[in-house]
């Protein structure tokens, strides 16, 4: 019943009522910053990045890789996005790799992104380590 040894795979259930976390527009972070709870950036993040969700206002800068349930760009990101739901309002700015399950993209987001959807029996962390989609036979 009081295990310490609690399976940290499985995702946080999102609660969109939870005050989110602010990085504000005069902080730089350099190193990797991980949370189960909500993330309002709108400063820059020099590194990875492992939260429930994102949220990448207008003036937050990512240089560094993304692993969440859900993250919303307003901002720029450079590196991967590994999400189930990936939002591109009309001010992002995004150049790598996006992997989702889900993508929503606005009219004027600049994309310069390899973008592939995450089929039923992949996960974000099988996409991490995958370079080809190939199944050897047998």
């Amino acid at each position: 019943m009081f295990s310490k040894n609690k399976d940290q795979t499985q995702p946080v259930p999102l609660n969109k009522n939870a005050t989110p976390s602010i990085i504000g527009t005069d902080v730089v972070i350099q190193g990797n910053v991980i949370s189960q709870g909500l993330i309002q950036l709108d400063g820059k993040i020099e590194g990875e990045i492992n939260v429930n969700s994102l949220t990448i206002g207008e003036q937050g800068c990512i240089d560094g890789s993304i692993e969440a349930q859900e993250v919303i760009v307003k901002g720029k990101v450079i590196g991967s996005i590994n999400a189930i739901k990936v939002i591109l309002e009309k001010t992002a700015q995004v150049t790598g790799d996006i992997n989702h399950k889900t993508i929503s993209i606005e009219a004027g987001a600049l994309i310069d992104a390899t973008i592939k959807q995450i089929v039923e029996d992949e996960n974000i962390t099988d996409i991490k380590g995958k370079k080809s989609n190939k199944k050897k036979t047998g």
